[in-house]
């Protein structure tokens, strides 16, 4: 299985003891394992987490959800769009989404397999 590794924002940090505890579940939250590195970005307020992701989850179990995408204007703007935002989640896009806030913003419905 093809994997790649990614740094997730994990909130402030405080320590090796810290991140041990509070990097796995990160990983896990985003079907991926913690490789045990972190670091500070912006002192006491944000620290990254190196996370290894499979290129194309896998498992039985689905999940679908909207995830905001900024304005989109039409069909075809969300059907050439929508497969690079749901990627960015590690996701599949389905298809479908819908204008939430005229002119402003809008949703993709993703689709999780784990």
């Amino acid at each position: 299985m093809a994997t790649y590794k990614v740094n997730i924002p994990a909130g402030p940090l405080w320590n090796d003891q810290d991140a041990k505890e509070k990097a796995p579940k990160i990983a896990a939250a985003h079907q991926g394992k913690w490789t045990g590195q972190w670091n500070t970005v912006v002192e006491s307020q944000m620290s990254v987490v190196e996370v290894e992701l499979p290129v194309k989850p896998s498992g039985s179990n689905e999940f679908k959800t909207d995830v905001i995408a900024g304005p989109i204007w039409s069909n075809d703007e969300a059907q050439q769009i929508g497969a690079s935002i749901a990627a960015s989640y590690g996701a599949e896009f389905t298809g479908q989404w819908k204008t939430i806030v005229e002119g402003v913003m809008s949703v993709v419905e993703i689709k999780y397999t784990f």
